[in-house]
């Protein structure tokens, strides 16, 4: 055994359990690697950084693509709204922010999703994903996004 993660199945990355929608990523740190041997790096790197199996996720490819864009990781009204602003052409900040990492996975770069909800947990995962060469990772807050890095262009 040494300790790498198997690569999972690149059409249920991004979440545990396909059968329930995406909900927004309430205290989860959001960043891209380029390529597969950075994801199961970056993995292994968590896993033995203190995070569990289950806090960390990550989604590449035009399926996992779709499915984000399908949803709104919102509900009720609040998601209504959502839609009804994009068929409009509206976007604000969550919205773009939301296709920036829908991008990365059409590009096939992969999308790792952290479970932070402590500052202390944050700060340990962007260290440790700023080590495996992580880019363009925001925090989601309860009612606010923080972008640790700069965007990378995608």
């Amino acid at each position: 055994m040494t300790g790498a993660p198997e690569p999972r199945d690149a059409t249920n990355e991004l979440r545990a359990n396909a059968n329930e929608p995406i909900r927004y990523p309430t205290n989860h740190l959001l960043a891209v690697v380029d390529t597969r041997e950075q994801a199961l790096a970056a993995v292994a790197a968590l896993t033995s950084g203190g995070f569990m199996d289950s806090e960390v996720q990550f989604g590449t490819g035009a399926a996992n693509a779709d499915e984000l864009d399908a949803s709104t990781g919102r509900s009720g009204l609040a998601g209504m709204l959502i839609r009804l602003a994009e068929r409009i052409g509206v976007t604000d900040e969550e919205m773009e922010t939301k296709d920036r990492y829908e991008h990365a996975m059409r590009d096939n770069r992969f999308v790792l999703v952290v479970m932070a909800p402590t500052d202390e947990r944050k700060h340990r995962a962007t260290q440790i994903l700023r080590e495996q060469g992580a880019h363009t990772m925001t925090y989601f807050n309860k009612h606010s996004l923080e972008y640790i890095t700069p965007p990378k262009s995608i």
